[in-house]
């Protein structure tokens, strides 16, 4: 009688992990129809509202970066999130420099102390963001790069 018991639980056991290894099926809540082509079209992103992550290479000109700097680019609605390069005593910021209807200009500052001082001998590379007119949607993002003593 013990080894039915045995079997019966080995058979649950399969079927449970068989279960668990499977995609789970499609629900509607309302038990309708799905949604159309037509109208998950009408809910992608129009060319002038966010669209958010990171920007497209195409999309970025980096051409202004020296050699060996980062380009990358993030967008969320109408903040961009850009990685920048500072070393040493440096410190790095932002700033918008020109938004038109086909381009956003971003200018990335390292500013260093103006006086001699000992500052270490390493590379970071902090994320700055600036604040957008508008969301970047397709626009491209030129970026550029300058070098300040405070």
């Amino acid at each position: 009688m013990r080894w039915k018991q045995t079997i019966l639980g080995a058979v649950a056991g399969v079927l449970v992990l068989s279960a668990c290894g499977q995609a789970p099926a499609e629900q509607d809540a309302g038990g309708g129809p799905s949604e159309s082509a037509s109208e998950q079209f009408k809910k992608q992103p129009a060319e002038h509202e966010a669209k958010n992550g990171p920007v497209p290479d195409p999309q970025l000109n980096a051409r202004g970066l020296p050699e060996g700097f980062p380009r990358e680019a993030s967008a969320r609605d109408t903040e961009l999130t850009i990685t920048a390069q500072e070393g040493g005593c440096g410190e790095a910021s932002a700033e918008v420099t020109d938004q038109s209807a086909d381009t956003v200009a971003v200018l990335l500052v390292e500013t260093e102390p103006a006086g001699k001082m000992m500052c270490t001998m390493d590379m970071r590379y902090p994320p700055v963001s600036v604040e957008l007119d508008q969301p970047l949607g397709e626009r491209t993002l030129v970026l550029e790069h300058t070098k300040r003593k405070e």
